[in-house]
């Protein structure tokens, strides 16, 4: 499975909460950090954090680097308001994530005395 394919099937593993997915996604001493609440979790603890999160998701991935090095994902709830962007950083080993660390973000609008700074 060439690196687009794997991070695309990843994140649809992600928002439906797919543990027996997830699974295979990671070495056995994978290490994953969440540094915006500051957590550090081993395989088994993301998996429980991920696959017990409340609620049910959605998510599209926007960019993939083509080295597989990093990913931007929407990710919204499928019964509530609201969306997150996400940036993850990845290192493989041997096909598999050794090491992940997710920065979350929510959408919204620019707050108003910043707008007019913006180029966009």
């Amino acid at each position: 499975m060439d690196i687009e394919t794997t991070i695309r099937t990843l994140w649809q593993a992600i928002a439906g909460q797919d543990e027996e997915t997830l699974l295979r996604f990671f070495t056995v001493d994978a290490q994953i950090l969440w540094p915006n609440t500051d957590e550090r979790f081993d395989l088994a603890g993301y998996l429980r954090a991920n696959c017990d999160y409340p609620g049910r998701w959605r998510g599209r991935v926007e960019k993939i680097a083509v080295d597989g090095s990093y990913s931007v994902a929407k990710i919204w709830p499928e019964d509530g308001d609201g969306a997150f962007r996400v940036v993850t950083f990845y290192r493989w080993r041997n096909g598999k994530i050794e090491y992940m660390e997710e920065y979350w973000g929510d959408i919204g609008p620019a707050p108003s005395w910043r707008k007019e700074m913006s180029l966009s």
